[in-house]
Formats: C-alpha cells, structure tokens, sequence
C-alpha cells in the first residue's frame, strides 16, 4: 500500500449537503489539501478522482479516514 493510501484526513465521515444536479469530485489519493474533494494533487499519481453526480438533494457521509470498503462513502470502518 503507497503512502497516500494510509493517509487519514480525519477519524469520522465528512458531512456533505448536495442538491440535485450536483457532481463532485472525491479525492481517492489522499494527498488534497482540501478532503474530502479532489484540488488535482493527483496529477504525479496513478490515482484519479471519483466523480458522482447527485439526481436529488441528500446529505452524504464522505468517508475521512479513507479506510471504508465503499470510497468515497462512508461504511463505518471508523468506529472498529
């Protein structure tokens, strides 16, 4: 496992308000000075950003301590 895939920004989920029509972009590199979205600090990497767009508003738990078996949502992975 590289660096980058150890890197936690932070023990809990982050809090994500979207509304419908929104696309995100999630940091799966670890190395964003800006967690949980992608600022392009991959471009060095093999790594890219996961894109989801959203077709209705809801509140998302994006995973921080990049350990959930479903990135970039949280699962709980956290909590063991």
């Amino acid at each position: 496992m590289s660096e980058s895939e150890n890197k936690s920004w932070q023990q809990e989920p982050f809090v994500v308000d979207v509304k419908r029509g929104d696309t995100k972009c999630y940091c799966m590199c670890g190395l964003t000075k800006t967690p949980p979205f992608c600022d392009g600090s991959h471009k060095d990497t093999h790594d890219v950003p996961m894109v989801v767009h959203y077709d209705k508003d809801e509140t998302v738990y994006v995973c921080g301590c990049r350990k959930s078996a479903n990135l970039p949502f949280c699962d709980g992975t956290h909590k063991k």
